[in-house]
């Protein structure tokens, strides 16, 4: 009876984890709102400072980046965070009271076996957030550099930066979606009447990402300045495309360490015990 009841506490505790990521998944197709958006406009918000709040700034940026843009997620998820947790720290109770073998244990050792289960119930959700976070800002990394060339074409064709953005998310939108959102965006804001630089470094921003802050320092120096911008953006991508190959390069080097540590630990103790095996045999038989 005992071992019904505790598989029933971990088939709940598994059923939980499924709300939560179907939660996450309700949450993420529901209607978007701006990472950094207060109750002011955006001509009048600041871009580096651009809530009041900026611990709830920085979460409902991360939600955002891992597809979570409902308006009351920074809600929810601090609901999930405490709800799993106070909800692992019931199911430790009960299986101490149930379990038989975990009955024995000493009164530290029950709190340290209730507070660790507390604690992974926390960490389940930001674990889940940071994992398809990481996996959106790669995607973004990634994109960029496609990005870099088709503005460079149209820009080149006589098309202005504006247009060029615009055609640019036209065409990225069926292979990097996640970067064509953030240049619609962008575009819409300028429609809107946005200002230029407020619009770029938000983009910038909201993704978290170096080139496209840089990028967008290139697009308003060379529009304040009056430069040519298809020189600037072929050094760019040019620079930008040299980077991604030294950090494959850096891996690829970083490999065959790798490979003879593992080799090291998984062969050679096999290896002697083959050979030492008979040889200790022998000596312990002649005793």
């Amino acid at each position: 009876m005992n071992l019904i009841s505790s598989w029933i506490l971990l088939g709940s505790f598994i059923g939980c984890a499924v709300l939560f990521v179907l939660a996450l998944l309700r949450l993420q197709r529901a209607p978007a709102v701006p990472v950094a958006a207060s109750e002011k406009p955006v001509a009048d918000v600041p871009l580096v400072v651009a809530d009041p709040e900026p611990g709830n700034s920085d979460l409902r940026r991360q939600l955002f980046q891992a597809g979570i843009r409902h308006p009351k997620a920074v809600r929810w998820y601090l609901y999930a965070k405490v709800g799993l947790a106070v909800f692992a720290l019931l199911c430790a109770i009960i299986l101490l009271g149930t379990v038989p073998r975990l009955q024995g244990l000493e009164p530290l050792e029950r709190l340290g076996f209730q507070m660790i289960l507390a604690v992974l119930g926390y960490f389940v959700p930001i674990m889940v957030v940071e994992k398809r976070r990481k996996a959106w800002l790669k995607r973004i990394e990634i994109a960029l550099p496609d990005a870099l060339d088709f503005m460079l074409i149209c820009v080149e064709a006589g098309q202005s930066t504006d247009v060029s953005v615009m055609r640019v998310a036209e065409e990225l939108a069926p292979v990097h979606p996640e970067l064509s959102a953030g240049l619609v965006t962008l575009t819409e804001s300028l429609a809107a009447g946005a200002d230029r630089q407020e619009a770029w470094l938000r983009l910038a921003y909201e993704t978290s990402n170096d080139d496209l802050r840089q990028l967008a320092n290139i697009i308003l120096q060379s529009s304040s300045m009056g430069t040519p911008v298809a020189q600037t953006l072929r050094v760019f991508s040019a620079d930008l495309r040299d980077r991604r190959v030294r950090k494959i390069e850096e891996r690829a080097n970083v490999l065959p360490t790798k490979m003879t540590l593992g080799t090291m630990m998984f062969t050679v103790p096999p290896l002697l015990i083959l050979l030492l095996a008979p040889a200790i045999y022998r000596i312990v038989s002649s005793f």
